[in-house]
């Protein structure tokens, strides 16, 4: 999906806040089918999941380590052997890459802040 107002960890952040913060009271009356509220929430929180991990797939793709100039011309080749969960896995280790919270991990430590 291809997001040109906001960057989608800050959409997916707003996502989670609407699915623990609102009432939906205005929505109510537009659910057909006996979805409920619940389900909206529920809804609301796939989406954001599924764009954090989406960003998070993102990110990695900027970086370049055939770009980078702290790697050596020997570790920018066995690193083009990697598939791109290994890369990620070797980048992350060294701190080359920032390593991403799992969805897991974010949503208790949002929930601890509301």
């Amino acid at each position: 999906m291809e997001l040109r107002t906001m960057p989608k960890e800050t959409l997916a952040e707003l996502l989670f806040f609407l699915a623990e913060n609102e009432e939906f009271n205005s929505v109510k009356s537009l659910l057909v089918d006996g979805f409920s509220i619940e389900e909206v929430r529920a809804s609301l929180r796939e989406l954001a999941e599924g764009l954090r991990k989406e960003a998070g797939g993102e990110s990695l793709h900027q970086y370049n380590a055939q770009k980078d100039i702290r790697l050596s011309k020997e570790a920018k080749d066995i690193i083009s052997y990697l598939s791109p969960g290994e890369e990620k896995s070797l980048l992350t280790a060294f701190g080359l890459v920032e390593k991403q919270k799992s969805v897991v991990q974010a949503d208790a430590a949002h929930k601890s802040k509301s």
